[in-house]
């Protein structure tokens, strides 16, 4: 198939931000009766979950503070279990198991939870909390734990997997993802800001938007977009903060606990 011309969107990026927008939108033209062949097109210089996406840990869960995350989260978990086989997700739920420090921010947590009827029970007390993980595990022996947070929605899903079942949904109503094509640059529309053409080491394609969902490269499109490296930031005391830089990224890497499969059974 020759490489497109035109798209009236063009994705950037094929992991789960990419291919979740470009999911949305063309169901949303589903739904309008309206054609989707040949107006998305998903880019990627890599392939599909060739970034981030790839090596997420693949938790599904609804375990946040902020009433806007807890409600995206309560929204997005619906998704994972309305095709669990599709997108390789198991929803087998979610613990938090805490110790006496992490009460008060757990016990929170749940109670967000309870204010939009999110399914998750909360135990409490240590031989309480003890009973309920035996009943559950009969060699559970971690000590000093005063809580748990049992969601019994959400689980995980097999991450790589998970995203190639989400671009055969993409791809399925139409949309386009054409890999291996890194994105260099971007032209405006004459005297305006609004991109009008993505350029690409494999040609350029003119467009009406741009979606982009790059993950952690986000950074790299913001810089071709001449878009500021430091900006103002109000702080919660209202202090003004000049010069903060725009773009600070922190890599957290996570040591691999080796256990015998068995020690992964629940009792039943």
């Amino acid at each position: 198939m020759a490489f497109p011309e035109h798209a009236d969107y063009i994705v950037i990026g094929a992991g789960i931000h990419g291919l979740s927008s470009a999911w949305r939108l063309a169901e949303i033209f589903a739904e309008r009766g309206e054609k989707i062949e040949g107006r998305i097109v998903i880019l990627d210089k890599a392939g599909i979950a060739a970034g981030a996406s790839g090596i997420a840990c693949g938790v599904v869960r609804n375990n946040y503070f902020q009433p806007a995350m807890r409600n995206l989260m309560a929204h997005s978990i619906k998704i994972w279990e309305s095709d669990p086989e599709g997108l390789s997700y198991h929803p087998v739920g979610y613990m938090q198991i805490s110790c006496e420090p992490m009460y008060n921010d757990v016990a929170q947590i749940f109670n967000e939870q309870q204010s939009i009827g999110y399914d998750s029970i909360f135990i409490e007390g240590a031989k309480e909390s003890e009973k309920y993980m035996l009943n559950i595990f009969d060699d559970w022996q971690a000590q000093g734990i005063t809580s748990i947070l049992h969601e019994k929605l959400g689980g995980y899903a097999n991450n790589t997997t998970s995203m190639y079942g989400l671009a055969k949904k993409v791809e399925a109503l139409g949309v386009r993802i054409i890999t291996g094509v890194e994105v260099k640059g971007f032209k405006p529309n004459n005297g305006s800001k609004a991109i009008r053409e993505v350029e690409t080491n494999k040609g350029n394609i003119t467009c009406e938007r741009v979606i982009i969902g790059a993950g952690p490269w986000v950074r790299d499109f913001w810089d071709m977009l001449s878009l500021p490296k430091q900006i103002t930031v109000k702080d919660l005391d209202d202090n003004i903060h000049q010069d903060v830089d725009m773009w600070r990224f922190w890599q957290l890497e996570e040591g691999l606990l080796q256990v015998k499969p068995e020690m992964l059974l629940t009792n039943d």
